[in-house]
This record gives structure tokens, sequence and C-alpha cells, in this order.
């Protein structure tokens, strides 16, 4: 195959599967494009409301991702669209502006994104952990279901973080909505049951699957698959059948969405708020650290999600990247939200059967319905009913159960973990993400400035000679400049300040066989230890040094012997013996 036909199939990846494309394929795209449509509906119009924008912005944020995705994407359970956590980070980054501010932010997001694919920049995520991300994962999770708590209550109140949530709520809950707070913990119950189903052990067909031969176990998948779907129509014809036959609203209702498809338009380079003007400039001053934290976290997603379900084969991080960009560069002319993978409906994707990327087309297509169609049905939605779907969305991307593993791994783990959560809580999920890594750096750069050193005596018998005695280091990890002194110094206290009684060492030999780089302040350490050792009347060796290690440090320091074995540097050592021992003779003379 020629390179430049195997870059573009490796940059559109519908050039390798689209030309085998079958009949079946397209049954079993169309059942899980459906079904993913019928789960990602109700989710996006609550999600909507997390950003601060009305419910048509969701589904409008659903339209590109597919389409897109189809083309350029390289995982076929993948889905990209509005999720959960993005979504706060939106409102974090866009509260009290406007629409335009959101669309701008998810242009620039993309744009930053393809870049950051362009360039081959997806190592930068290699320095998030998974501790950190665990706790930044399940702190969001907690601040998105406690800023539902309001709409759940059926109150009214404003808050900027998790802290003047509770506080607002404490202060507000004596006006509680008992029709809201009723229905919304019935959704909630509800909801979790259906969950549950997908558990039960059928007779003869185990739990619950879209694959199997019984009617009663597909039935029950999709039950549990689309309970979203199914409770909001739930709730829907509860409140139309209450306002057109008893002419009550008992419930908090969402606000009219506008009907049809969005209109086709260039991303706002300027937006007026509160009569006055802003520019382009003064619009990407606003969104601030925004730039980098959405992109940056959109990216761990995707990335996280394609690896969950890539069964063991390589996942091209960079194609990911650029896909999430382009993604968001066009749902930006359709004033999209922000957008990532979303492990739910990737999770729904993979459970129905899909075959190929061809399922995003099938999922669009039913948004593109819902808009048309039936947008007029979506202002009987109860606030409340959004709200349990979102906590009972968000509930379980508590990550309790990785704090065992992690503490019988490495005890180390929980603290950038426990600190990224608590610091989520207290600070904001931007500046909680920031102090995770931070700590986890530190941590990092630490471990690295302190090697593991072990430090032993060796002896080397001969029958012609008198055994002659060395100390044998063996440092573990690069030897950089956070490391040299650290490294100097523990040879030097225990080899030359604390020698064993009774022995006289002849020199230190330095293993190298694991160091494999080191820098310009390096050499300058063992530079300077080779002149303690040498005050000391011995010998410092290099034993096993890589060459290009050797190389740097031979040119400055020229009286170090180097050995590639053990049996040259016991050599080297006898021939010393040897010539003490002439020395000696002649002294005795």
């Amino acid at each position: 195959m020629p390179a430049r036909v195997a870059v573009w199939r490796r940059r559109l990846p519908v050039l390798s599967w689209l030309p085998t494309y079958s009949t079946s394929d397209a049954i079993s795209d169309l059942v899980a494009g459906i079904t993913v449509g019928l789960t990602l509906i109700p989710q996006v119009i609550a999600y909507s409301a997390l950003a601060g924008l009305g419910p048509q912005y969701g589904l409008y944020s659903s339209l590109m991702g597919g389409l897109v995705y189809c083309v350029m994407g390289s995982t076929r359970q993948l889905c990209v669209g509005p999720t959960a956590l993005v979504c706060l980070l939106t409102f974090t980054y866009t509260q009290d502006t406007n629409v335009d501010m959101v669309v701008l932010l998810t242009f620039l997001s993309g744009c930053i994104e393809l870049l950051c694919g362009i360039f081959q920049l997806g190592f930068l995520v290699d320095f998030v952990s998974v501790p950190v991300v665990s706790g930044f994962t399940s702190a969001a999770a907690i601040i998105i279901a406690s800023s539902q708590v309001k709409a759940l209550f059926g109150l009214h109140f404003k808050s900027d973080n998790f802290v003047s949530t509770w506080v607002q709520f404490y202060q507000h809950v004596q006006s509680t909505l008992l029709t809201d707070l009723t229905l919304g913990s019935m959704c909630i119950i509800t909801l979790l049951l259906l969950r549950k189903i997908k558990d039960i052990d059928l007779p003869g067909t185990g739990k619950p699957s879209i694959s199997s031969h019984s009617w009663m176990s597909r039935c029950l998948w999709f039950i549990t698959t689309g309970r979203n779907a199914l409770v909001v129509l739930a709730c829907i014809a509860l409140c139309c059948y209450l306002e057109e036959n008893r002419g009550i609203t008992p419930f908090t209702l969402t606000a009219r969405i506008d009907a049809g498809l969005p209109d086709v338009s260039l991303p706002p380079f300027s937006t007026t708020i509160q009569n006055r003007t802003l520019d382009w400039l003064q619009m990407t001053s606003h969104l601030g650290s925004g730039l980098a934290v959405i992109p940056l976290v959109s990216v761990i997603s995707n990335i996280a999600i394609a690896k969950a379900f890539s069964n063991g084969q390589t996942v091209d991080a960079t194609q990911e990247i650029m896909t999430l960009g382009v993604c968001n560069i066009f749902g930006a002319f359709v004033h999209s939200l922000p957008v990532a993978g979303s492990f739910t409906r990737s999770a729904v994707n993979a459970a129905s059967g899909v075959r190929t990327q061809m399922r995003g087309v099938v999922t669009s297509g039913v948004v593109v319905l819902a808009l048309e169609y039936i947008t007029p049905y979506f202002h009987y939605i109860p606030r409340t009913t959004l709200a349990a779907v979102v906590m009972c969305a968000v509930l379980f991307m508590v990550e309790v159960n990785l704090l065992r593993p992690m503490w019988a791994t490495n005890k180390r783990d929980v603290v950038p973990a426990m600190g990224t959560f608590l610091a989520c809580l207290a600070l904001g999920v931007e500046l909680g993400l920031g102090v995770g890594v931070l700590v986890d750096l530190c941590f990092l750069l630490y471990f690295n400035a302190r090697p593991d050193i072990t430090i032993h005596l060796e002896t080397i018998h001969s029958a012609t000679h008198q055994d002659i005695s060395y100390w044998l280091v063996l440092p573990r990890g690069s030897l950089l400049f956070p490391a040299v002194d650290y490294v100097r110094q523990t040879i030097t206290a225990k080899t030359l300040d604390y020698p064993e009684e009774g022995v006289r060492a002849r020199g230190i030999v330095l293993d190298c066989s694991l160091i494999t780089r080191c820098d310009f302040s390096a050499v300058q350490g063992v530079q300077a230890l080779w002149e303690d050792v040498r005050n000391q009347g011995l010998l410092l060796i290099l034993l096993n040094a890589d060459t290009e290690v050797a190389k740097s440090i031979v040119t400055t320091c020229n009286g170090i012997r180097m050995a590639s074995s053990q049996h040259q540097l016991h050599d080297i050592f006898l021939h010393l013996g040897t010539e003490n021992n002439k020395s000696s003779e002649v002294d005795l003379k």
C-alpha cells in the first residue's frame, strides 16, 4: 500500500470500513443508533441546563459529533456529544454571559484540540495520572449532583460553587415544592430500579441482552437501556394530561424549546453583554483558563473511553484528539456546546451491537427528527425529572471502588487522589485539577530527585594476591540534575565518611547498568565525587555504562576508569593490587 494511501486511511478511517459495509452492518448500526438517540435526548436536554443554556442547545450539540466521528473516528463504540462534566465546566467559565461566549468556547476548544493532534501533543495527557483523574471525576460528579438539588426540590436560587450551593439550599429549603420533590424522588427510585434490571439472571438466558434469543431478555434490555427516555416520556404524558384535562400545572416545567434546526453560521467573534460590546480578544480573555481546562478534560475522556473499548488494540491518541477538535469546530457552526466522549452512551452503543461508526449518522438523524417534530412537547418535561436523570447518571461516576486497590498498590497515590477531590469541592473543578496535577508532579520530582541507591561491600578473593574490597554502588533511574547532590552525598556518607571497621576498600564502583541518561549537572556531580574519592586515595570505576553516558562522563573526568564486565572490573583491581604490592616492597627496601 502506498504511503500516501496509508496516511489517508489512518486520518480518515471511514475509507477502511466503508468499502466492505454490508446490509447486516447497516441493520446493527440502525438499532444501535436509535437506541443511543433515545438515551441521548433526555440526557442532553438536562445537560444543557448544567451549562446554563436552553434545552435546545443540548440537541444542537448532538448533531455534528456523530457525523464527524463517522468519518474520522477510530473507535466504533465511542459516542461524542455533551457530557455532564464538560457542561459543568462550560458553566464555570461562561456564567453571567450569553450563548455567544459558549459557542466561541466550543470553537476555540476545537482549534486547540486540533492543533494538539497535529503537533502530536497527546503525550501531555500522560502527566495527569489515574489517581488525579479519579479524584477529579468523583468530585465533579458530586458537584454536578449538588447543582441539581435545587431543581429536585423546586427551589430557585443562584450559586457559584459546591459550598455556596449547599449554603443557599439551607437558606431556601423552607420554600420546597412538595410536588416537585415527590415526583423527582419517584423518578430517582424508578431510574435506579430500572438500572438494576440488567443484573437479573433470567432462567435459561442469563442477564438481559440484545443478542439473546429470548424476547423477554431483549425487552428487559431495551427497558433498562432506555430508562431515561421512558421516565421522561411518562412525565411528559402526566404533565400533558394534567394541563390539558385538569387545567393544572403542579410541577416546575422546562422552558419552551425553539423548534427546528439551528441556523448554520460562523462562530461569533464579538458579542454584547449587559449593553457592553466585547471584541474577540475580550471574549477570549474572559474565557481564560477554560481554553486549557476544557480541551484537557475532553481529551482525557475521549482517550480513556477509546482505550476502554479497544479490546487490547492500540489506540491512535493523535487521531482521537484531532477528531474531537474537528467535532467541536464544526459544532460551533450550529451553536453547539463543547463536546467530548460519553462513557454512558458509549457503553449503550457497544451493548447495542454497533458494527461501525455509521451509527453516529443514525443518532444524528434521530436528533434532527426530535428538533423538527417533537420539540413543543419538551416544554412539558418537569425540571425535577431532568434533575433526577442527571443525578442518576453522575451518581456512579464517584469512583469509591478505586480507593482500595489504590491503597493496596501504592498508598502514596491516595494523596493526589484525595487532594484533587477535596480541592475540587473547596476551590472549584478547574483549580482542583491544577492542585492535583501539581501534587502529582511534586511526588514525581521528589522520587526522581531521590532515586533508590543500593550500596554494599564486595570482596575479590585471589589465590596469589591479598583480598581486595570495594564498594559497589547501584543507582536506579536516570542521573539528572535533581538527583546529583543526593546521589553524591549518599555515596560519600556510606563509603567515605563511615567505612566499615576493619575494612579498607580500594575503590568505588558505580554500576551504571540502570542509568540510561545523564545531563551536564550530573556529569559535574560525578566529577566532584571523583575528586572526593581521589583525595581518599581510591579509584572510581564506572561499570556497564551506556555508550552515551560513558562518553559524557569521560569527556570531563579523564581519571575515571571504565569496566564493561565483572571480569574486566576484577582485572583492574587485581592489577592495582599487584602495583601496590610492588610499591610496598620498594618502600621496605
